[in-house]
Formats: structure tokens, C-alpha cells, sequence
């Protein structure tokens, strides 16, 4: 079988049906996987952070809108929303503009590179600013489905994202957190000898998923060249069918290079199961 990818549930079932529609023979098989990623931090209290985090001002800026949407007190649904406006009260037009830019491009007369710094940096700052509201949430168990007005008091918990070079390593407030994060992707896998009616996709298939539409179309052309002996003789050996599976294929605006050669024997046992081809020793021979 060729692995074709990873995907979440979604699109691994969007591929296929794109994939079973021009006839290939798809396989969707479910697994959990895991990453990592680790950090280091500096966990405590405000005031005992307050002299051990270089521009602290920052986080206050951040303390005094969860703040003002605590006390502001209304449904759940709307808190991330009531914070971000408490730091700053335009984020929803900057967030608009910057949803424009990505969908359309810069508007007549573009963007200065000094402007596209500007909303770039004003993102980073934004998301670093709900990192620390939910870890602030977190850390001193205010659930804001309920009414959390009053829960944070004057001394909360904080956790800081911290520099190793720049704190000491002896420091009780350091913390190091590796997060594992599981996940159900689902594995999209092919059988090899349908894929040349990899030819028969839709259009929609290659503008959707241009990756995977030449990844499945390379492997149709490998197999598409082996189904029928390259000459006059219908045997030989394993070096020269290794060589043809390394090919160019003019497509529409480029030519694209496939090398086979790490995957010889995978791709000859295929077709020997499929009854297209004998293999005896190191010698491959077409059945007629």
C-alpha cells in the first residue's frame, strides 16, 4: 500500500471520496499520535514575579483587562472577546483588516513593509495576551461559565514564559513543562496498482490538495510504466527495472522528476502479487 498521509478525520474522508470517485481503492486507517513541546517558565505569585520578569508592565497591562472583564461579569461566551477589548479597544477592525489582507492581498497601493511589521507584531502581541489569560484562568480556578467577578484577587498566579540563559537555574519560582498533546489523525493509504487513474481526478482534487495530487499521480506513473515490459524482451534484471523508476514527466508548467530507485523491490513484489510480472533470483520477467 502507498501511504499517501496524516490526516485529521475531516480531510482524510474529503481525499478519499475525491480518490474513490476516479476509481482508486483507498484505505483509511485511524491511529493516536503524540507530540511535545516544551517550555520553561517562571510560576508564582505577581508580587513575587513582579522583580524577576524584565518588563512586567506587559503582563500588568494583561492582569488589568482580565480584570475589567471579570468584573464586567456577563455570559462566558463573550469573555475572550470583553478581554481583548479591554487591552485594546480596536482589536476587532485590526482583526478585520488583517482578515482582509490574507483573503484579497494588500489593498490599492499596498501596504507599507513598515505597516505589515505593525499588524504582524500587533498578532504575536495578541496571542501571547490569550496564552496568558488561559493560564492565568487555569492556574487560580476561575471557571467564567459561572460569575467569576472577584475570584482573581490582588496577589493571583502567573506563569511566565522565561529565557534559561537569563534566569537562575537555582530559582524556586523556574519551572520546566513538557506538554504531550494526543491526537486521532487518520492514515490514507492507496493501492498502488489503481493509482494511475490518479489521471481521472477532478480538477478540484489538485487545486484543493496539489500536494497530494502530484504525490498520488507520481506513483501512477511509476506503475503505469511497469505494466508492460520496456522493450522488445519481456525479462530483466533488478538493476535495469530499478532504473526505470527513475523518469521525468512533462506536466503543465514543469517537469517533474520521480525516483523510485529505495522502493525497487517494494513496487516488484506489487506487481507480482497483482500476477503482472515473475521474479526468479534477481531476473523479473512480464507475463505474457
Amino acid at each position: 500500500m502507498f501511504k499517501l498521509g496524516e490526516y485529521d478525520e475531516t480531510e482524510a474522508a474529503d481525499i478519499a471520496a475525491y480518490l474513490k470517485e476516479a476509481g482508486l481503492r483507498v484505505e483509511l486507517k485511524p491511529s493516536i499520535s503524540a507530540f511535545m513541546e516544551s517550555a520553561i517558565y517562571l510560576e508564582g505569585r505577581a508580587n513575587e514575579l513582579r522583580d524577576r520578569v524584565e518588563d512586567f508592565e506587559v503582563y500588568d497591562r494583561y492582569l488589568g483587562a482580565l480584570k475589567t472583564a471579570l468584573v464586567e461579569g456577563r455570559d462566558a461566551e463573550d469573555f475572550t472577546d470583553r478581554y481583548l477589548s479591554a487591552l485594546d479597544p480596536s482589536w476587532k477592525e485590526k482583526k478585520e483588516e488583517t482578515a482582509g489582507l490574507l483573503d484579497g492581498g494588500p489593498d490599492e497601493g499596498g501596504d507599507s513593509p513598515e505597516k505589515m511589521m505593525e499588524r504582524a507584531a500587533d498578532l504575536l502581541e495578541k496571542l501571547e495576551a490569550l496564552q496568558f489569560l488561559d493560564s492565568v484562568l487555569e492556574l487560580n480556578e476561575i471557571d467564567v461559565e459561572g460569575d467569576p467577578r472577584g475570584e482573581l484577587g490582588d496577589d493571583p498566579l502567573l506563569r511566565i514564559p522565561a529565557d534559561p540563559d537569563e534566569c537562575d537555574p537555582e530559582d524556586e519560582l523556574l519551572r520546566s513543562i513538557l506538554a504531550v498533546h494526543l491526537d486521532k489523525v487518520v492514515e490514507v493509504r492507496l493501492d498502488e496498482i489503481k493509482t494511475p487513474l490518479a489521471k481521472n481526478v477532478e480538477d478540484e482534487f489538485a487545486d484543493e490538495y496539489p500536494e497530494e495530487y502530484y504525490m498520488v499521480a507520481s506513483i501512477g506513473m511509476t506503475i503505469e510504466r511497469l505494466l508492460a515490459p520496456p522493450g522488445d524482451s519481456n525479462k530483466i534484471d533488478l538493476d535495469e527495472f530499478r532504473d526505470l523508476l527513475v523518469f521525468e514527466e512533462d506536466m503543465e508548467g514543469f517537469v517533474m522528476m520521480v525516483d523510485g530507485t529505495a522502493v525497487a523491490e517494494e513496487i516488484a513484489r506489487t506487481l507480482k502479487k497483482e500476477g503482472v510480472i515473475k521474479i526468479k533470483g534477481d531476473k523479473i520477467a512480464w507475463k505474457k
